[in-house]
């Protein structure tokens, strides 16, 4: 009896993880939670007659990949040790214009506020023509605590544009980044995480189940 209240309350408590989203941007209007460096910068549709490259909606951030990097990077830092936070994703959906070279564009993280950067977590590739490469793409990329060796407080992300001589834009949208067992933070920062509903409902039945009489 004791070892299956225990295996039930362990499986509650691993399934009451929860995804929270940190920063969401449409690019509607403004950069939202972005800065735009070099070749970078909002663009909106110009209207009927004109393609869109806004994969939703009528704005979006330009990242031009060229000699002259055009780079978005998120302006305020993301507090993931404070948070708690186990992995944090990055996603985002992209067009690229109709122009005919292969060009990348980089996603890049930091954890130092932007000191440095390391740039292996994956590029968006594409010819950006209609009779190449398909020019729409979604880009998603996790990272794991364990993976970067610890979160930081000075956690960010940029996008970043290179190689090439003619100029390519890729056109970034409706970006996400999600943390995984995120904790609010407190005005006074303890070590204690607080409990999820689900996990606490989960011991208050398991508790339930210890001490029930026996027939």
């Amino acid at each position: 009896m004791f070892a299956r209240a225990l295996f039930f309350s362990l499986s509650c408590l691993a399934a009451s993880s929860q995804a929270t989203t940190l920063i969401s941007d449409t690019f509607e209007n403004s950069l939202g939670n972005w800065s735009a460096e070099g070749q970078a910068y909002l663009y909106t549709h110009g209207g009927s007659g004109m393609m869109n490259y806004a994969t939703r909606g009528i704005g979006a951030a330009a990242v031009q990949a060229s000699w002259d990097e055009g780079i978005l990077t998120l302006t305020e830092n993301l507090s993931l040790d404070s948070n708690q936070a186990t992995s944090v994703t990055i996603s985002f959906d992209y067009e690229w214009d109709t122009t005919t070279a292969t060009r990348s564009v980089y996603v890049d993280y930091s954890t130092d506020g932007g000191k440095t950067w390391t740039d292996d977590l994956g590029d968006i590739s594409g010819w950006g023509s209609f009779t190449g490469v398909p020019t729409l793409g979604s880009f998603t990329k996790t990272l794991e605590e364990k993976t970067v060796g610890a979160f930081t407080d000075q956690f960010k992300f940029r996008i970043r544009g290179k190689d090439g001589d003619n100029p390519v834009v890729a056109h970034i949208d409706n970006i996400e980044i999600i943390g995984t067992n995120v904790v609010p933070i407190s005005p006074v920062k303890d070590d204690i995480p607080e409990i999820s509903t689900l996990g606490f409902v989960c011991f208050v039945l398991t508790l339930l189940t210890l001490v029930r009489p026996r027939r």
